[in-house]
């Protein structure tokens, strides 16, 4: 448990650094992956819908503290994300790259554009179609390619975090 959460605390936060200063250098058409999200999803497609929502939550808070208006709307829908990615982990094979990316991309399109449709809902200014393929859409692909990288990386992670089993004291 204790591997557990250093893991994902000190991956939160190196996605977090990451995301807000050099990945502002690998812009693609103005267009950066998010990388919480990303490690949210393929986490509860890989682990469980529980692993996903709390790592959904504690990224969204760390985005609520970052750039949110509002603390708790980033940390809500990571943690809907997360479960809503779990669930659907339950019914199919998890330890398959070719399962988790495109289910990155659908929840990656799904995520974004609720963000978008909340944050603009009162404006009335809802240009969605310009917003989904010169944002949306692009940080989907590019959150797929992030996802092919993070896969190996959290599936090790799954095999360590079980093999150490639960710590029994006497």
């Amino acid at each position: 448990m204790r591997r557990k959460l250093l893991f994902y605390f000190f991956f939160i936060l190196f996605f977090l650094l990451l995301q807000t200063t050099l990945l502002h250098y690998a812009k693609i058409y103005g267009v950066i992956p998010n990388l919480l999200i990303t490690l949210t999803i393929v986490t509860a497609l890989v682990r469980s819908s529980t692993e996903g929502a709390a790592v959904g939550l504690f990224s969204g808070l760390c985005i609520d503290m970052q750039f949110g208006t509002v603390l708790g709307f980033y940390a809500l829908l990571g943690m809907y994300a997360g479960m809503a990615a779990g669930i659907v982990s339950r019914r199919i094979y998890r330890e398959n790259v070719l399962v988790v990316v495109p289910f990155t991309f659908v929840y990656s399109i799904i995520y974004e554009s609720v963000v978008f449709i909340l944050n603009n809902i009162m404006t009335g200014n809802i240009s969605f179609v310009y917003a989904f393929t010169r944002v949306i859409l692009p940080e989907a692909i590019y959150n797929c390619a992030v996802s092919v990288l993070l896969f190996p990386l959290l599936v090790k992670a799954g095999k360590w975090f079980d093999a150490a089993g639960p710590v029994r004291k006497y």
